[in-house]
């Protein structure tokens, strides 16, 4: 077999076919970097004129030291076929050594173990014959992080992916989901709420939503700019779904007022027939409750008009997944359960458009109830998501004295950074 640099048209027909691949594996994704000062290479092994492994490999120059290679949720190949992988990393260590390099990080999308929808653990799945191997090979792993906000890896080590795999109709994901989650799912569908898709004209709307959920679940957000060139770019070939959840409150103002109407008839009529004191009680119940209702959609139509952008999702489609990226909702009207029309309209797309797989991404690995992450856990565990432990990132060490001094150089900026 023999180690290569591939064209993009090799790179891309091995990537779109391959179980490993996600859309950091797109040829696209390397021009996206770009912009961010990334250089980029496609590499491969061939076995004749086969291709039986590839990554893309993006390049930075690190300030006051060498080039820092990246392989993102790579390599791609069967990792099954642990002496290809021998191969592979063999020809990837030359290349990399005539580039300059400091040091490769890999972070490759496959299981360390298997997890059930819950989180629990299948046993003996472990991949310690992988973990093992890489090792062998001279990488260094970066540890198993729990929590997300304590995680150092680039992306995350936990996520959750609901399997396709046979569903012929969202009916037949629908049946799968927690009742709770039907529930939300059909209560949306009584909010008035109208999904929209974004382009260029409209992407502030979902950077407003950003900026916010950023605020409330502290963590940094991006530019405008990052989002503008993301999407211009991968909008070219269809790749990126960006939907925003448009609410009427003018429209649920007036199905309100006609439900109380027809509420308080119901009551006159229960009140003329008699005996019918329980269901007298929850009519008038019921009658409050619209009451409230009505008042509070005509308070919220002064403050914020008659409709508004309340929620957004970010969505990569490349090979056999669907990724949810990026999601966001004003805090305040996450009542109307918009994120869960939302994923289930997506997920229908994803069915009717012979995607095998809907990743709802990042979660904590922390499951129990009172951790700072479970909500987040539990709403995407509601579509039936299994949770996903992947093996972690890694890095292949080209320069070991300087990459000893680069990650104390490191270590020493985020702790400055942090009192800063």
């Amino acid at each position: 077999m023999e180690f290569v640099t591939l064209t993009e048209k090799e790179f891309l027909d091995y990537s779109l076919n391959s179980p490993y691949t996600s859309f950091f594996q797109m040829p696209l994704w390397a021009e996206v970097k770009k912009d961010n000062g990334w250089d980029s290479y496609f590499v491969g092994l061939k076995d004749g004129d086969k291709v039986v492994a590839a990554t893309l490999l993006l390049s930075k120059k690190i300030k006051f030291f060498k080039n820092m290679f990246y392989a993102p949720r790579g390599f791609l190949l069967d990792y099954n076929n642990l002496s290809i992988l021998e191969e592979f990393t063999d020809g990837i260590k030359k290349f990399l050594k005539d580039k300059n390099a400091l040091f490769l990080k890999i972070n490759p999308y496959i299981d360390y173990q298997e997890r059930t929808v819950d989180g629990e653990i299948v046993p003996n799945t472990e991949r310690d014959d992988l973990m093992n191997k890489l090792k062998e090979l001279g990488f260094v792993h970066n540890g198993f992080y729990i929590d997300q906000d304590k995680k150092t890896d680039l992306e995350p080590r936990w996520i959750s992916v609901l399997d396709l795999e046979g569903l012929e109709s969202i009916d037949d994901a629908y049946k799968n989901m927690r009742k709770s989650c039907k529930w939300r799912i059909n209560n949306s569908r009584k909010n008035s709420l109208e999904i929209v898709e974004a382009d260029m004209d409209n992407l502030f709307e979902f950077k407003n939503l950003m900026k916010h959920t950023a605020e409330r679940r502290e963590f940094v957000d991006r530019p405008l700019s990052y989002y503008q060139n993301m999407f211009k770019i991968l909008d070219r070939e269809h790749l990126v779904k960006v939907l925003l959840v448009k609410i009427h409150f003018n429209e649920l103002h007036e199905t309100s007022k006609k439900n109380l109407e027809e509420n308080e008839a119901m009551a006159k009529e229960l009140k003329e027939k008699g005996n019918k004191e329980k269901q007298l009680k929850e009519v008038e119940l019921e009658h409050e409750r619209l009451i409230e209702k009505i008042k509070i959609l005509e308070d919220t139509i002064k403050e914020y008009g008659e409709e508004k952008i309340i929620a957004g999702g970010w969505y990569m489609l490349y090979g056999r997944e669907i990724n949810y990226l990026f999601g966001a909702s004003y805090k305040q009207f996450m009542k109307y359960n918009s994120q869960y029309l939302l994923q289930y309209e997506m997920i229908d797309y994803a069915i009717k458009n012979g995607y095998k797989a809907f990743n709802f991404y990042g979660i904590d690995g922390n499951f129990d109830e009172s951790s700072k992450g479970f909500g987040l856990f539990d709403f995407k565990r509601g579509f039936n998501a299994c949770v996903h432990e992947l093996v972690g990132e890694f890095d292949l060490v080209i320069d070991k004295s300087r990459y000893k001094l680069y990650r104390l150089c490191f270590t020493l900026y985020k702790k400055i950074k942090k009192i800063f």
